[in-house]
């Protein structure tokens, strides 16, 4: 994060929020001296809401200063030791106008959800902010109090880049900074592997309202060691016209052909006429109505463990969840009638081999006049009914195959499959699919799915 540090002023400002025990300040500031031509003068602000943390925060500041004495460089230091959210509402709420002063901005900010109701969501909506996670709220109250062409660098989960819970972050970020480069962890567990890391890490780089070059680098780490860098377009990260602002990471030239690639299909599931929406069971609102096994009284009750191989398997023997829905007047919103559709297991991790796993609901094999589809499940229909059968068909092999699904990990980097990143996906027109459904079939290897869609394509 350092090495991305570049700057000619005589005076550099550094802002440092949530900053630990100092490690990314220091950093900083040894890249500072190394320059060809140091700053005449480094001032840095840190907060730290730890008070136990901020003893070793002011240890490594009294070292920091013995380093730029060392070098000739003078060196200042504000240490806050207190809730950076609410230090932005001080003077009246005017602290981030009258401070935007910063030259540049290193953090690793705090990950944590922001309950609706709490204190910090509170402070947040007063500062003009409505964000889920305290990591996006640091970032773009740092963002603000960039000076001009101020360097901004950050390491955070990656779950901003697409989905409706950041959009509104993503739109602000995009509208204060340009992005010159990003650089993607790749693997989830090797780089962070001793400090239980469980997100999916991205550093990213950028700077505050100086022009958005029609170039950005995009780097990743596949192993601790091993970081391959690369320069695309900036139309390939940002598309042009995404009312949405969802960030594409092609962290590779496959990643970036199968962009290029599926960009160009004709269709989209809302072109195609067709919806997806969340299945509307939702098991705790729901308990006194389920059933383990079926009976005359009951629905099929669908779960993301009945999705295998690209069909639905009902019902499970056995199974830890129940089978099966009451019908009656009180479940009958909760159901769906009887036909072909397809369902998408709405989370999934990138360990998995698969980040979407779609299977077709096949009335044929299921006897039901009304089916339920429980929360965990997308599911894609036809105003509220069933598809055309080679529709289903079409589209859960489409959905299924290696290019879609590295399609999809371009710009998914959380572990939900959302029905808004489903809207966004590219299709096949409905000749296409029709043909897809009678050349291969749900339960083909995944290398003979490959293969049709790649004809199709």
């Amino acid at each position: 994060m350092a090495s991305m540090i570049s700057t000619r002023r005589s005076t550099v400002r550094l802002l440092d929020p949530g900053a630990g025990v100092g490690s990314l300040t220091a950093a900083a500031v040894d890249q500072l001296l190394s320059s060809s031509k140091p700053p005449r003068l480094i001032h840095v602000t840190c907060f730290e809401i730890d008070p136990l943390l901020c003893e070793h925060l002011a240890s490594t500041l009294t070292e920091c200063r013995r380093r730029c004495e060392a070098a000739g460089v003078q060196f200042q230091s504000y240490l806050r030791v207190g809730d950076y959210i609410a230090a932005q509402l001080e003077e009246s709420g005017m602290f981030v106008e009258r401070h935007a002063l910063f030259d540049l901005v290193i953090m690793n900010p705090p990950y944590r959800k922001i309950k609706s109701n709490s204190l910090d969501r509170h402070r947040l909506r007063e500062l003009g902010i409505e964000t889920s996670n305290l990591y996006s709220a640091f970032m773009l109250l740092a963002i603000r109090q960039l000076a001009e062409k101020g360097a901004f660098i950050s390491i955070s989960p990656r779950s901003f880049c697409n989905g409706p819970y950041f959009r509104r972050f993503r739109l602000e970020l995009l509208k204060l900074l340009d992005l010159r480069r990003i650089h993607v962890f790749e693997s989830r567990t090797e780089a962070f592997k001793d400090d239980a890391v469980l997100q999916e890490n991205v550093i990213l780089y950028g700077r505050r309202r100086s022009g958005q070059s029609p170039k950005l680098r995009v780097s990743s780490t596949v192993l601790a060691s091993q970081i391959k860098c690369r320069q695309v377009s900036a139309d390939a990260v940002l598309r042009p016209g995404d009312g949405d602002a969802v960030i594409h990471l092609p962290a590779n030239d496959r990643a970036d052909e199968i962009s290029k690639r599926l960009s160009k299909l004709p269709d989209s599931l809302a072109t195609l006429g067709l919806t997806v929406s969340t299945g509307r069971v939702v098991g705790f609102r729901a308990r006194e109505h389920l059933r383990q096994n079926p009976s005359h009284e009951t629905g099929p009750l669908i779960y993301p463990l009945h999705l295998k191989d690209g069909n639905v398997v009902w019902p499970i023997q056995l199974s830890r969840k129940p089978n099966a829905i009451a019908i009656n007047s009180q479940t009958d919103r909760l159901l769906v009638p009887s036909g072909f559709y397809v369902l998408i297991r709405r989370f999934s991790t990138k360990e998995e081999r698969r980040r979407i796993v779609a299977a077709m609901y096949d009335p044929r094999t299921i006897s039901a006049e009304r089916i339920g589809f429980d929360n965990k499940n997308n599911y894609i229909h036809l105003s509220g009914r069933g598809l055309d059968i080679h529709i289903a068909r079409g589209v859960t092999i489409y959905l299924n195959s290696t290019v879609l699904d590295e399609y999809f990990r371009i710009f998914s980097g959380h572990t939900q499959v959302n029905a808004s990143d489903m809207r966004r996906l590219p299709f096949p027109s409905q000749d296409r699919l029709v043909t897809l459904s009678q050349s291969c079939d749900t339960l083909a290897k995944q290398d003979e799915i490959d293969t049709a869609v790649e004809q199709i394509l």
